[in-house]
């Protein structure tokens, strides 16, 4: 197979790549790999700041759609105070939206799903400066793609990057312990998302739909909590000095954990003379900031006018711009992380 471009990742980043450059008429595939496991879904919120970018590219009405609206949330940081941020403050957007991931990523591929290739391993990618090689396996079947430029939207795996020998930067250490909880309406807060720091950590509860509630526990590796965290027995317990956090958990709450890593990181390297990465490939940001989905969504947009640029001239500098300005979002992150945690 012969393209311009091939987006590796399944996730909104690559999705909404690939309707804005189907927009554009420029030839392209996705490369999806498909997952075996099963991953644990957890609530995720698109703050209000995002929607004009949605507005903009035609597709705030799909994520809407997937989504319910949501009107702010509570916080207890380093304070026995509870703080609410409302959502109708903002302008011009007065809410965000709350997720149905799975149903958003059905939408989204179901507008390119001519473009989208399903495959199982990702064997070699062969690149030089003039084209880019890409062999998978799908299905016992051996494919190979021949594209001017590759994207990496594979998430903080970053797997075509790996490919490429560009490596990644880490900031922190934090890890993420997760669980489904019965739903729960606390009689103190009026929006349906908590965050709430506690020694050695802190953690958000949200509403996944009207029967789950989904509550993760952030705390560093080698922290002296991870050895109870592990069993949600403990967490009753890790959280009985908590001033709200702790009324979420049933008694007898015995569930599934799932951790992983949490902390801030980035690419090495963003972007080359015929491949970028997007979304969490490129900046993976702490989950405290709330914009993994805002970052998807702008780098998804801003590499479908990089790439078009570079198509019409590639000497155009247009991949250097996008290396230098999405290194600019994350050190500017890198401030506000600090500042919170601190």
């Amino acid at each position: 197979m012969n393209t311009d471009v091939v987006i590796v990742g399944g996730g909104v980043s690559a999705l909404i790549l690939s309707i804005l450059l189907k927009e554009k008429n420029i030839d392209h595939l996705v490369l999806n790999r498909v997952e075996k496991r099963k991953t644990l879904e957890l609530p995720e919120t698109i703050p209000p700041s995002a929607l004009a970018l949605l507005e903009s590219l035609n597709l705030l009405e799909l994520f809407e759609k997937s989504s319910s609206k949501t009107f702010g949330y509570h916080s207890i940081w380093n304070s026995a105070v509870v703080t609410t941020d409302n959502f109708f403050n903002h302008n011009p957007y007065k809410y965000g939206l709350k997720l149905n991931k799975r149903k958003l990523l059905s939408d989204l591929e179901e507008l390119v799903t001519d473009q989208v290739i399903e495959f199982n391993n990702l064997l070699e990618i062969d690149r030089s400066d003039e084209e880019v090689t890409v062999k998978i396996e799908s299905d016992n079947t051996l494919q190979t793609i021949t594209s001017r430029v590759i994207v990496d939207a594979t998430g903080r795996n970053r797997a075509v990057l790996k490919h490429l020998g560009v490596g990644d930067e880490s900031f922190g250490n934090q890890v993420a312990l997760s669980c489904h909880l019965p739903y729960f309406k606390h009689s103190q807060l009026i929006h349906p998302v908590f965050v709430e720091s506690f020694e050695n950590g802190w953690g958000i509860v949200s509403s996944l739909n009207e029967q789950i509630n989904g509550i993760t526990l952030y705390t560093e590796k080698g922290s002296p909590l991870i050895p109870q965290l592990k069993d949600s027995r403990n967490w009753k317990e890790v959280l009985s000095n908590t001033q709200l956090l702790k009324d979420f958990l049933p008694d007898d709450l015995a569930c599934k954990i799932v951790g992983g890593k949490a902390n801030s990181s980035r690419a090495a390297q963003i972007a080359g003379s015929n491949w970028l990465a997007i979304g969490d490939a490129a900046i993976a940001f702490d989950p405290l900031s709330s914009h993994g989905n805002s970052n998807a969504i702008y780098c998804a947009n801003f590499a479908s006018n990089t790439i078009e640029s570079y198509l019409i001239n590639d000497t155009d500098p247009s991949f250097k711009n996008y290396e230098d300005t999405i290194c600019q979002v994350f050190n500017e992150y890198l401030k506000q992380k600090t500042k919170l945690y601190n």
